[in-house]
C-alpha cells in the first residue's frame, strides 16, 4: 500500500536537492543565496525518515531468516539497477574529463583513484570508511549506501529482537547514532560515518510508523504549520556557522522531518491534496531517478552553456539555462525510471525469484 501524498512530498523535495547542488554561477545570487536553497541539503534526512516509515509500514512482520533474505533481495532489486547505471555513466564521464579535458576539472584524479571511488559506490560502501573517505562516484550515491545499511540493520533487528525489545533497540541505535554524529562533528574525526546519519533518520521513520498506528486526526491547519515551521527552522539553522551549525542541524532536521511526515499522515487538507495531484505524484514516481541523475546534468549543461557556448551570464540567461537543465533532468529521469528502474528491476526479480 502506498500513501501517494508522501510520494508527492518526496518528489518536491528531490527537486530542492537539485537546487542545492547547482553551482553559484548557474543561478542569480538572490536565488542561490536563499536560506531555503542553502539548507535544502537536509532533505536527504527527509528521504531517510520517509524510507524508514515506508519500510516499517510494509515490512513490520519480518519473523524469520527466509523473510529477511526475501526482504533484502527486494530492496536490492529496487535500488541497484539505477545505482549501477548512474554510477557507471558518471564514471565514464569522469574518465573522459580527467584524461581528455582536464582543463574542466578542478582536481584531476588518477585512474586508480577513480576506480576505487567507483567500487566504493557500487558495493554500497561509500557512506562508510571501509574503502576510505572517497565519497564514491556521483555525489548523492552515498545515501544509497546508507539506505542499504539501514535496510539491513532494521531487518536484522526485526528478526532477532524479541518484539517487545525492538523499540528499545531501535531507540538505542538512534541515541547512539546522534552521539556519534555530534562527537564526529565536534572533534573533527575524518572518517566517513555518513551511514550513521542514515541509520538515525531511518529508525526515526520507524517511530513515525509506530505512532501513526494510533488512531488520531490533526486539524488540517497543521499542514501549513508544518511548512511554515520548516521555513523557520531553515532560517534559524542557516544563521549559524561552523561546528555549531552542524550539530544543530544534525539534531534538528531528522526530528523535525519525523514530525512533518506524521502531520501529513494524520491530515487531509489542501496541501495533502496538492501533494496527491498528478504533477507531484509524477515527481515522486521519478524522484529516485532525479536524485541519482541530476548531479552530472547540472555539471554538464550549465558548463556547456556558459563556458563552451559562452552565453552571457545575466540573471535572465541563468534562469533560462536553469529551466532547460531542470527540464532535461526530468525528461531523462522519466526515461531511466522506465528503462532502468522498472525494466532492470523486472530482470533482477526474474533472476532472484525464479519460480
Amino acid at each position: 500500500m502506498r500513501i501517494t501524498k508522501l510520494d508527492g512530498l518526496r518528489g518536491l523535495f528531490s527537486l530542492m536537492v537539485v537546487f542545492f547542488h547547482l553551482r553559484a554561477f548557474t543561478m542569480p545570487d538572490w536565488l542561490y543565496n536563499s536560506f531555503i536553497i542553502r539548507e535544502s541539503w537536509s532533505f536527504v534526512d527527509f528521504f531517510f525518515v520517509l524510507s524508514g516509515f515506508v519500510i516499517s509500514y510494509n515490512y513490520s512482520n519480518l519473523t524469520s531468516y527466509k523473510d529477511f533474505w526475501s526482504y533484502m533481495k527486494k530492496r536490492f532489486i529496487r535500488l541497484y539497477p539505477l545505482l549501477i547505471y548512474s554510477v557507471t555513466v558518471y564514471f565514464i564521464f569522469d574518465l573522459i574529463f580527467n584524461f581528455i579535458f582536464p582543463e574542466f576539472v578542478e582536481n584531476v584524479d588518477s585512474f586508480s583513484e577513480l576506480l576505487i571511488r567507483y567500487f566504493d559506490s557500487i558495493l554500497f560502501m561509500n557512506s562508510t570508511p571501509i574503502l576510505g573517505n572517497t565519497g564514491g562516484i556521483n555525489g548523492p550515491s552515498w545515501s544509497i549506501s546508507a539506505e542499504m545499511i539501514s535496510y539491513f540493520v532494521f531487518g536484522l533487528v526485526s528478526i532477532l529482537a524479541i518484539k517487545s525489545k525492538q523499540n528499545l533497540i531501535l531507540l538505542a541505535i538512534i541515541i547512539i547514532g546522534f552521539a556519534i554524529l555530534v562527537h564526529n562533528k565536534y572533534f573533527g574525526i575524518f572518517l566517513d560515518f555518513r551511514f550513521v546519519r542514515g541509520l538515525v533518520a531511518f529508525n526515526l521513520g520507524y517511530f513515525v510508523w509506530f505512532l501513526s498506528k494510533y488512531k488520531f486526526n490533526l486539524h488540517n491547519v497543521w499542514e501549513y504549520i508544518g511548512f511554515i515551521g520548516l521555513g523557520v527552522l531553515f532560517f534559524i539553522v542557516n544563521s549559524y556557522t561552523g561546528v555549531q551549525k552542524s550539530i544543530i542541524a544534525i539534531l534538528a532536521y531528522p526530528i523535525y522531518f519525523s514530525l512533518f511526515i506524521l502531520i501529513f499522515i494524520q491530515t487531509s487538507g489542501k496541501l495533502s491534496k496538492l501533494m496527491d495531484s498528478n504533477i507531484f505524484t509524477f515527481l515522486g514516481k521519478i524522484s529516485y531517478s532525479v536524485y541519482l541523475n541530476h548531479f552530472i546534468l547540472i555539471l554538464l549543461i550549465p558548463t556547456a552553456a556558459f563556458k563552451l557556448v559562452k552565453i552571457e551570464m545575466t540573471a535572465l540567461n541563468q534562469l533560462m539555462v536553469l529551466l532547460v537543465t531542470l527540464s532535461i533532468t526530468l525528461f531523462y529521469s522519466q526515461l531511466t525510471y522506465t528503462f532502468i528502474e522498472l525494466k532492470g528491476g523486472k530482470w533482477l526479480k526474474n533472476k532472484f525469484f525464479k519460480q
